[in-house]
């Protein structure tokens, strides 16, 4: 990458010598020079030519000398580190000039290994600035886009909201048709709560948003707030605790960023929380208040913690961003609690890390007391409106015993409780299904229940979509069943890593249900294409050797261990599933998955296939049974006849 370098000095001989100096660098393009005699020729190319990396100036020239051109660049815009040159020993010049804003300084004369070495060190240092400025531009267009959707949307939201509304207050609104409301308005206050959290950030950063402080009691304002979660940690079977050694009394606080702050946190806390505590402790400091919230969750990487204040930082949005997909919520809590002059800390561990995993957010928050008979607005009750999760039926995980002539099971995995419970609902018209949270108990309930698909969301704490799709795939018993996979992302690197990894499909959402339902169709009939494909090998006599022509490495090698007891009569399912590493269940479900047989039916079939084969060699009927692990010439006539329409004599007879 070439690096541009303004030399400003007015002895002509400098520019001479560098070009000679540096000219094999310029040649190849590691270097471009361009040369001033003074500052102010040095401000105009400056302004010209923005991609300049570097200036290198003298101090002492005619007209604008060094130090003055420093004064003008740190009036300006310009992102350009200024390497001073002067006399050894003038400490007196360089300590102006690096009070003025110098990057650094070289004496005359130059030392040429020192000054590549300067130069390095500087282009470093403006590739960071540049990176440093493009993103936080980058973050201030799409910060402006999203504000102008979220204007734009809130009219068709409302339009949404309120006929909703209208329509659960009618006292004889059927039964069918409460559910699917309620979820479209606890939905439709989700986006709008995005949208609110837009356009307060976007508030926040033009410094829109002031300090509205009101006067009451804080510790009962933040229990009355934490009460409102108490439903949905109920639902979910979590501890929530609230503790506080505030004196009461009066304060002065701003409620409506208490409230943003504390919703947002709670939520979080409460989404990334599957089992255990969520404590929220208020408590006295010599500055004001210090909030801090913990939980036992899935907790946060080491290396993202740092970032998870970073407005739509994306880095850990597989375990923390897969519900805050555009990573404003705590950008935003970040923004306020900074309005409010305090400042925010997170601690994180993760399972498997020393100690108990979790999250806790500190806040350490100015506060002052107050009589109570200051003109200015009391507080009232908190006004956030926390909708409760959508309840878990019971029926969402559970499906009727499998019989012969039971429809395909399908594995729904998907940790959006609505979603899921939607997906199962519809497809339990067709399908046995069963329903797991996250990949990881999908990877449980897939090894032991063998599904014949499996439909799984990307984005999920604990074990993500590409995660479980690894494990299934890497895992014999499982490698067979078919997955498709789920993501809000349209994003070709997520679908191509999807598809490498052993996916089988991959729908965007929000996908079309009807679409839904033909893409598991096709998956399905190609999976009955095949255990017809396998179940004809066994059963047609003119087929090719199963051994040979089987395409599926675990049957290859279920055959194989057939093959190698082909005379044993005592030959069980309990020996393969022990050979195999599988328990009877795991095989019996693998082998009806794959050929819809059961194994003992399997080894029948695969004996008496091999028959054939020594029939054709010219072995009797009678040394055929024993060869293939009949005990009795006369029960493997019996069989063969049942099963091929003709006894073995005669098919060795054609």
């Amino acid at each position: 990458m070439k690096t541009k370098i303004l030399l400003v000095d007015d002895e002509a001989d400098q520019e001479i010598l560098f070009r000679q100096r540096f000219r094999q660098a310029i040649h190849r393009g590691v270097y471009e020079f361009v040369f001033a005699r003074n500052g102010s020729q040095a401000l105009e190319i400056l302004e010209e030519q923005a991609d300049i990396d570097l200036l290198l100036t003298d101090i002492n020239m005619p007209g604008m000398d060094g130090l003055t051109l420093l004064d003008r660049l740190s009036q300006g815009s310009a992102i350009v580190p200024a390497v001073v040159l002067t006399a050894y020993g003038d400490l007196t010049a360089i300590r102006t000039a690096m009070n003025r804003g110098a990057f650094d300084f070289l004496t005359k004369p130059i030392d040429f290994d020192d000054l590549e070495a300067t130069i390095e060190k500087s282009r470093r240092y403006v590739q960071q600035l540049r990176e440093a400025q493009e993103s936080k531009a980058i973050d201030a267009m799409k910060t402006r886009f999203f504000t102008n959707i979220s204007y734009e949307l809130r009219a068709p939201l409302s339009l949404i909201m309120s006929p909703v509304d209208k329509l659960l207050e009618t006292d004889d609104l059927p039964d069918h048709l409460q559910q699917p409301l309620v979820t479209v308005r606890r939905n439709a206050r989700q986006i709008l709560q995005l949208l609110n959290q837009l356009m307060a950030i976007d508030q926040l950063e033009a410094r829109q948003v002031d300090v509205d402080e009101q006067i009451g009691n804080l510790p009962g304002f933040v229990g009355q707030l934490v009460d409102l979660f108490r439903p949905s940690t109920d639902l979910k079977k979590l501890t929530l605790v609230y503790e506080t050694d505030l004196p009461g009394g009066y304060y002065r606080f701003d409620a409506g960023k208490w409230e943003t702050i504390l919703f947002i946190l709670l939520t979080n806390a409460i989404r990334f929380t599957p089992a255990g505590t969520i404590s929220v402790v208020l408590t006295q400091t010599d500055q004001g208040a210090r909030l801090t919230v913990r939980d036992t969750g899935i907790g946060i990487s080491a290396h993202k913690l740092p970032h998870i204040f970073d407005r739509y930082y994306q880095g850990d949005n597989l375990r923390i961003r897969a519900n805050d997909m555009t990573g404003i919520s705590l950008a935003l809590v970040r923004e306020l609690v900074l309005r409010l002059g305090g400042n925010i800390q997170v601690e994180s561990q993760i399972e498997g890390d020393p100690g108990e995993p979790g999250t806790v957010f500190t806040l350490e928050l100015p506060l002052r007391r107050t009589s109570g008979d200051e003109d200015a607005p009391l507080v009232e009750a908190p006004s956030v409106a926390v909708d409760l999760p959508a309840p878990t039926a019971d029926s969402a995980g559970k499906e009727p015993a499998e019989s012969a002539d039971s429809p395909p099971l399908v594995l729904v995995v998907e940790d959006n409780p609505e979603l899921r419970e939607f997906m199962v609902a519809e497809l339990a018209t067709t399908y046995r299904v069963r329903s797991a949270t996250n990949g990881y108990e999908g990877w449980i309930l897939a090894k032991e229940e063998l599904p014949a698909v499996i439909i799984t969301d990307l984005m999920m704490p604990r074990l993500d979509g590409h995660g479980l799709i690894e494990r299934l795939k890497a895992d014999p018993a499982t490698d067979h069943i078919a997955v498709m996979l789920l993501s809000s992302s349209a994003a070709e690197t997520h679908r191509l890593q999807g598809l490498t990894l052993g996916a089988n499909d991959y729908l965007t959402k929000p996908f079309h249900l009807g679409e839904l339902r033909l893409r598991l169709r096709n998956l399905l009939s190609h999976q009955q294409r095949l255990r017809e494909h396998y179940r004809q090998q066994l059963a047609q006599p003119d087929s090719a050797n199963p051994l040979q022509s089987v395409g599926d490495e675990f049957l290859r090698k279920l055959y194989t261990l057939i093959e190698q007891h082909l005379d044993d009569p005592t030959l069980s399912v309990e020996w393969l599933a022990d050979e195999l590493a599988m328990s009877r269940k795991a095989l019996y479900l693998k082998v009806h998955n794959l050929t819809h047989l059961s194994p003992v039916e399997l080894i029948r079939q695969y004996r008496l296939r091999k028959a054939i084969d020594l029939l054709r060699l010219g072995h009797s009927a009678a040394e055929t049974a024993y060869m293939v692990g009949f005990e009795s010439p006369s029960y493997f006539t019996k069989v063969f006849r049942e099963f091929y329409h003709q006894t073995p004599t005669s098919y060795r007879k054609k």
